[in-house]
């Protein structure tokens, strides 16, 4: 069933690769904040894919979507899932090894964007949303 969600999450040029890595994905059940790569460089060519695991934790009292979109070159917003106020929830798999912006969005439209930062293949990372993190509306800075 996870790899089910997690194919209607993801673009089509990504669907074969995430049936490959999600098994390997949900095997992890434990929840760590950071852990760099465990598959090594040369494996991720045979998974087609390069692909990090993300959880957030909402502290805040909104429902948030939590998108990404590349940092550089074209490309537009993917989401990749929701998270309840107060709860944790994990996220279908997000691109690693490129520089990518986090956004977690308010029913209302404001929005939390995390700065450019890349993944290692595999990684595990931990968004923690503060009660009292600061949402804009998109293009105020």
């Amino acid at each position: 069933m996870y790899h089910v969600c997690v194919l209607h999450r993801m673009t089509l040029h990504r669907a074969a690769a995430v049936t490959t890595v999600a098994a390997l994905l949900a095997a992890s059940g434990c929840v760590f904040r950071s852990r760099p790569a465990t598959i090594p460089a040369g494996e991720s060519a045979r998974f087609g894919a390069a692909l990090a695991h993300l959880t957030v934790e909402n502290r805040t009292t909104h429902r948030l979507a939590i998108a990404y979109r590349p940092a550089v070159g074209p490309g537009g917003i993917v989401g990749v899932g929701t998270v309840e106020p107060g709860a944790t929830a994990e996220m279908a798999p997000i691109p690693a090894g490129e520089p990518i912006r986090l956004s977690a969005r308010t029913p209302s439209g404001t929005e939390l964007v995390l700065d450019s930062r890349s993944f290692h293949i595999d990684e595990e990372w931990v968004w923690e949303i503060p009660a009292d993190a600061e949402f804009r509306l998109p293009g105020e800075r």
